[in-house]
């Protein structure tokens, strides 16, 4: 079967399953099977990519699937759904009609026909058209239909819903990435018209639709003028207060895991600052990035892991929609302000989108922001760096400022203090002056715009976990035969205070291995409006004689 009761979902999620990344959202089916029996049964889930869609579409095929029936009991049997069945078999056998009073899962565990599709899987190499991606797709299922109902008569005019209303059965639809079409460029807008009436007709007014769960990237109203599916209702990442913890890991889930997995490298400090950040539409709750977390985890080590495994072309896209209104905004927040906006969810009905109000809603839908409250944020610190990546490629028209970025780079190599304060200064005054001092936050929003150019030859941490406590900012060279430098900054103190926090607090502890660290203080004067700045190069051996 390709399609139908394929028993796919069972063998991909039991793959899942035994990875030792793994987090159970098993009961995700049992939200699902109450909402479905509430008289919601059509259902799109929307989320950026790598953030759990398959897997719980896997999940979902394979516990109702009926070819792999017992297979799949043993497996959720272990899982936290199976914990359930105790309680919901009480109910059930108490009460005949359980199934339809107490909107029970269990009882319908491998006992329904399944159509799983997964739409990236049919565009392949043979797909050149739109025609070719749909004929495929009809083909293959009536191949299944043919297999599974042998006296059904297939007359070359009957469409497919014809041929399923045929069949006298009602089936389970799992669409995983459904708009993935959409992103081919041979689709023109007739065909992504064709496509919309073809699941308009597969889902809407039929008898045969037990429900229907899709999952996809953007919402569908970015594809729909009217409301050729209309029948289904769509959790975002702006409105989910249904599904909400099935998606994205909690601190506590990825806390179990690596207490029930014995992993101690990364650290969950480092796990947060570089994949936390993203808030729950429905309680502001945080969730971290599961795909970053897992490969994290399975590597030991904290990387840019989601950013790398699809194209972030979109962010720099969606800033050349509407430069000078989005500028001071994306440089607020690469100096990590959070911008306060309201946004009333992805506005995007029209083929291109221009208002900042919906360049904004796409990063958030893209995952490249996060939104909560009236508030939004580049979320992490995976996340920044892909944003600090698109100012210094000058999407935002920065070209002087990040040439005079070189220079500061250049003056604080070559510890000539006074004119790294200068060009600080300047920057400041004249290039972003819309950043008002009012704490040391703020002058770390404007040494981190100052410092772009030096993305080239360091990787730049701010808040970096360093020696005793964080340090306000480390950059660890690309090239292990440069400088790494630590700086801290201090507003109404002294460069000299700033200095010997370094020290006293060992952060060049982080950089034990290199011959030389330099040691940058800079400080911000609210009474004389300047500032200052003094560099001192130490070898982390000498360090150590003082420090014992």
């Amino acid at each position: 079967m390709n399609f139908l009761n394929s028993g796919e979902g069972y063998t991909l999620f039991k793959e899942a399953v035994r990875t030792d990344t793994y987090v159970d959202k098993t009961l995700m089916i049992d939200s699902l099977y109450r909402y479905v029996m509430s008289g919601s049964k059509y259902i799109c889930v929307t989320r950026p990519r790598r953030f759990g869609k398959s897997v719980a579409a896997n999940m979902i095929a394979a516990f109702f699937d009926k070819s792999t029936r017992e297979q799949s009991s043993q497996l959720f049997e272990k899982c936290r759904l199976g914990r359930l069945r105790g309680e919901q078999e009480k109910i059930w056998s108490a009460d005949p009609s359980g199934l339809e009073a107490g909107k029970l899962c269990w009882p319908s565990q491998g006992r329904l026909n399944v159509i799983r599709m997964n739409m990236i899987r049919m565009l392949n190499n043979k797909v050149r058209t739109y025609a070719d991606f749909i004929s495929k797709i009809e083909a293959l299922m009536k191949d299944d239909l043919r297999q599974a109902y042998p006296d059904l008569v297939m007359e070359s005019q009957y469409a497919i819903p014809d041929l399923l209303n045929k069949t006298g059965d009602s089936f389970v639809f799992v669409i995983d990435e459904w708009d993935a079409v959409f992103e081919e460029s041979f689709m023109t807008q007739a065909d992504k018209q064709n496509y919309l009436k073809f699941l308009r007709s597969l889902f809407k007014d039929t008898g045969y639709v037990c429900f229907a769960y899709m999952t996809g990237i953007l919402p569908i109203a970015k594809y729909t003028s009217g409301s050729p599916l209309n029948m289904f209702r769509e959790f975002s990442a702006f409105q989910d207060n249904q599904f909400y913890p099935y998606f994205g890991l909690s601190e506590e889930e990825i806390q179990e895991l690596m207490q029930m997995k014995g992993i101690t490298r990364p650290s969950m400090e480092e796990l947060t600052l570089w994949y936390d950040g993203y808030l729950r539409s429905h309680d502001g709750k945080h969730m971290f990035n599961p795909e970053s977390v897992s490969c994290a985890l399975m590597d030991g080590r904290c990387e840019s892991y989601w950013t790398g495994t699809g194209p972030m072309n979109e962010v720099r896209d969606s800033i050349r929609h509407n430069v000078m209104d989005l500028r001071e905004d994306v440089v607020r927040m690469v100096g990590g302000e959070t911008l306060p906006i309201r946004l009333s969810g992805f506005s995007a009905e029209k083929e291109k989108i221009s208002t900042k109000d919906e360049i904004l809603s796409s990063m958030v839908v893209y995952g490249f922001l996060s939104y909560f409250d009236g508030q939004l944020r580049i979320p992490n610190h995976e996340l920044m760096l892909k944003f600090q990546e698109a100012l210094s490629s000058q999407e935002l028209g920065l070209r002087q400022t990040l040439e005079e970025s070189g220079r500061l780079l250049r003056a604080t190599l070559e510890q000539r203090d006074r004119e790294v304060a200068t060009l600080i200064e300047d920057l400041h005054t004249e290039k972003i002056p819309f950043f008002s001092y009012s704490d040391e936050n703020s002058l770390a929003c404007v040494v981190t715009i100052g410092y772009l150019a030096a993305l080239d030859d360091y990787r730049i941490n701010r808040e970096d976990k360093a020696g005793k406590e964080y340090a306000d900012f480390t950059f660890e060279p690309r090239n292990r035969k440069a400088v790494p430098i630590i700086l801290e900054l201090k507003v109404n103190r002294s460069v000299n205070h700033a200095l010997r926090c370094i020290k006293e607090k060992e952060y060049i502890r982080r950089f034990l291995d290199y011959h030389n660290v330099l040691l940058v203080g800079i400080n911000y004067s609210e009474k004389t409006k300047k500032h200052t700045c003094r560099t001192e190069l130490i070898k982390p051996e000498d360090f150590l004689k003082t420090a014992q």
